[in-house]
């Protein structure tokens, strides 16, 4: 019995001292856990760590801002260590993000390429906007289109004095361009505010028409000029990240990256594809420009790209340079 004791209190011991070292990451996000990425990213990274590590290291993922509602905090909530990992948009934090950022102006990135690609293939000319994180993945959604609570957009003038929600600046300032007042608010509030009329649709890949279910709220979409193109995240907290040791950093590292970027962009396209897909089929109308009328659209913006790399150039960010970059 003495014997049995000592084996067994020495088991307990060995299991509180490995539960003891075990690190468990915390990883945040705004949406809910039906969300697309929540259930082909996030948890997938999650059982990929914790089987790598034999659940020395895990990652316990939080969603719809459980760590903190709304999605413009998220890279604050990340930086001051709230969370360890968070899913963000760099647009909610435009400032930080102004190279990154040019990837969704029309124009920055030729037609037909894959914006993922191009942003990792010259991934270390971002070095300096992410710093203060850890970039684990970046990437890009399907191309926005104007969803629209009420109004028919057919030609560049039906836009006139009408109020566009936007998630970011750059998308604010196509969005002037074609005429419309641009309103800045997270994905979380346009449900509501399409439904009251605050503002008259959304500029947005449609994917949102089932994850943030505005398929219900909006009744005609537009579609076929060059329009913005979002970008995602996933970074994390740099002290959490220097905290791992050597092996695991090497495997997270392995997991992350262009790899699970370019996954994010193939399941953000696809949930694009599907949602639209169902929504036609519930009876939504799709107004495809004619050609006269896109060309008038792109007309209006067919020089907000140079503009903006002119500012940001004068603000001592190559933005000529990884324009350029981007096109190669």
């Amino acid at each position: 019995m003495t014997v049995f004791k000592s084996i067994l209190g020495a088991a307990v011991a060995l299991a509180i001292s490995t539960f003891a070292n075990a690190e468990e990451l915390k990883l945040a996000h705004f949406a809910s856990i039906k969300y697309h990425l929540h259930v082909e990213m996030f948890i997938p990274l999650s059982e990929k760590l914790a089987e790598a590590t034999g659940g020395e290291t895990t990652i316990r993922i939080y969603p719809g801002g459980e760590l903190g509602a709304g999605p413009v905090k998220q890279y604050d909530r990340v930086i001051d260590g709230v969370a360890d990992i968070v899913y963000a948009l760099p647009g909610y934090t435009a400032s930080q993000f102004k190279k990154t950022l040019l990837v969704e102006l029309p124009g920055v990135v030729n037609p037909g390429t894959n914006k993922t690609e191009a942003i990792w293939d010259n991934i270390g000319m971002l070095e300096s906007e992410f710093r203060r994180t850890k970039l684990l993945g970046l990437w890009t959604a399907g191309d926005a289109i104007l969803l629209m609570a009420e109004k028919k957009i057919e030609t560049l003038s039906d836009l006139d004095g009408l109020k566009i929600r936007v998630p970011s600046k750059n998308t604010g300032r196509l969005i002037e361009a074609w005429g419309a007042t641009a309103v800045s608010m997270p994905i979380t509030q346009v449900y509501q505010s399409m439904e009251t009329g605050v503002v008259d649709g959304t500029l947005v890949d449609t994917s949102v028409l089932t994850s943030f279910k505005l398929g219900e709220v909006t009744k005609f979409i537009t579609r076929g000029m060059n329009a913005t193109n979002s970008v995602f995240m996933l970074i994390m907290n740099r002290d959490s990240w220097d905290g791992l040791d050597d092996d695991t950093r090497m495997k997270l590292s392995e997991m992350t990256g262009a790899g699970m970027s370019e996954g994010g962009r193939v399941t953000m396209t696809s949930a694009s594809d599907r949602a639209l897909a169902k929504w036609i089929e519930g009876g939504g109308e799709v107004i495809d420009l004619s050609a006269d009328a896109a060309a008038e659209f792109n007309a209006a913006s067919d020089t907000l790209a140079a503009a903006v790399i002119a500012e940001l150039d004068g603000e001592g960010i190559d933005a000529s340079g990884w324009a350029a970059a981007l096109r190669n």
